[in-house]
């Protein structure tokens, strides 16, 4: 192995040797001439191969292989010249980075050498490159996200002129007559919710139902003169709040979903807009935010969205705090909006009111505590509070389909319902309104 090599550098070294004097080369290495031959021939080979790759095309000889699946790419190239780097390869192979993310990335180099011209060796460098990529968490890459909230909130603004329609009240106005509050709200809608046989769901269907409750109620109380309006968003508004590993709550329970987390969130803040912009062509607007537990972590960066959207319209006020629980209070009216799957017990949730807005608390006479999550009407009057005479607890409907874990489980609506409800600044609710969802 030693002597190869040394004739192998010799005859590199003496090129002019590579097709003659066999006898005299094998003399001086102690060799026989069919073993300076064979060495020869092989090197006039493997130059007369580099040669050609340094004169021609720099990717004629490059072996590119690629294997896409589901969640990951793999692409290796070989042989090549021009693929030196992760960034070479990602360019050369058109990988799209809006959609994968480098997980791996190997790289390895090896020398070919032959003759210029003029006889003189040539030694090319080549490269062998290979690069695993990984599906893109679309929750989990801030560029995309952010550029399409620009995009959306940029559609919005041009496509809505956000401007009231309606006569704002100065204070040498002589009409005398008293203005209401509207409360209407979109409880347990669950986009993207996959519901059983019979009771088809779509995002154009939730989209539906949501306009058509907001027109109908808001259309039936136009008998009150309508000041403020307060509506409430969230309340299990998506069905899901992340994809990965599956499509599921906050917490990770399972949901069978017909779109990805990503989808209805885009397309509910949308929704949320067109719905918010309608009623403030009717009165000021205040849009209270509170997250279910099928979609905490969504509504919170929901609500952020909204806030944003908003923030130069002096007619409409998002309300997006913490703690998840809130209140609004409208002369000696407080209205309180709590999900319902935190506070279950009534006895606690009359102290946790009173400490939570010890504030207002002296202030006001009528207390209401409206809640979603459990898809059905009902309602509970508790004790005393206070100098207050009871804190009515309504648990409100919800337009959503069954999916097929509550009809396994013999959890039926038979009525999907959408409530508003008008208020006096002193003498509290004057009515409450529903809005049921057509049967089919």
């Amino acid at each position: 192995m030693v002597k190869s090599k040394k004739i192998e550098e010799y005859l590199i070294n003496h090129p002019e040797k590579l097709r003659k004097d066999y006898s005299d080369t094998a003399k001086l290495f102690d060799a026989t001439y069919e073993q300076v031959r064979s060495i020869a021939r092989r090197i006039r080979a493997s130059y007369e191969n580099a040669f050609e790759i340094s004169q021609n095309s720099a990717h004629n000889d490059e072996k590119i292989t690629t294997n896409e699946q589901k969640d990951s790419l793999v692409i290796s190239v070989e042989d090549s010249r021009r693929v030196k780097s992760l960034d070479d390869l990602i360019e050369n192979c058109k990988v799209d980075l809006d959609t994968w993310e480098v997980d791996w990335f190997d790289i390895g180099t090896y020398e070919v050498t032959g003759f210029d011209n003029n006889r003189k060796p040539v030694t090319v460098t080549m490269y062998r490159t290979k690069a695993k990529f990984k599906k893109i968490d679309i929750w989990k890459n801030i560029s995309i996200l952010k550029q399409d909230l620009k995009n959306d909130l940029l559609e919005a603004f041009q496509s809505y002129a956000i401007q009231p329609n309606y006569k704002i009240n100065n204070k040498d106005d002589q009409n005398t007559e008293e203005g209401y509050l509207l409360e209407i709200g979109a409880y347990d809608l669950h986009l993207g919710k996959l519901g059983i046989d019979g009771d088809g769901y779509s995002l154009d269907i939730a989209r539906r139902r949501l306009f058509s409750a907001i027109n109908s109620l808001f259309d039936r109380a136009r008998g009150f003169k309508i000041e403020e309006i307060v509506f409430v968003v969230g309340n299990d508004f998506l069905n899901i709040d992340k994809d990965k590993p599956f499509g599921s709550t906050t917490k990770g329970t399972p949901q069978s979903n017909t779109v990805s987390a990503y989808e209805a969130y885009r397309y509910g803040r949308k929704l949320l807009v067109e719905c918010i912009n309608f009623l403030a062509e009717k009165a000021p607007v205040s849009v209270i935010v509170i997250p279910g537990n099928h979609d905490e972590e969504s509504m919170l960066h929901m609500g952020d969205a909204l806030e944003a959207v908003y923030e130069e319209t002096p007619h409409i006020r998002v309300d997006n705090s913490r703690p998840l629980m809130k209140a609004y209070k409208y002369g000696e009216c407080l209205l309180i909006f709590d999900h319902g799957d935190r506070v279950k017990n009534y006895k606690n949730l009359a102290s946790v009111i009173s400490q939570r807005f010890r504030d207002v608390w002296s202030s006001v006479r009528h207390i209401e505590v409206h809640r979603g999550h459990l898809h059905s009407l009902k309602t509970n009057i508790m004790g005393q509070v206070e100098e207050l005479n009871g804190i009515a607890v309504r648990h409100l409907g919800s337009m959503s389909p069954t999916d097929q874990w509550h009809d396994d489980s013999g959890y039926l609506s038979t009525v999907k319902r959408a409530h508003a409800f008008i208020w006096h600044k002193k003498n509290g609710m004057q009515c409450e309104y529903y809005y049921n969802v057509p049967f089919n």
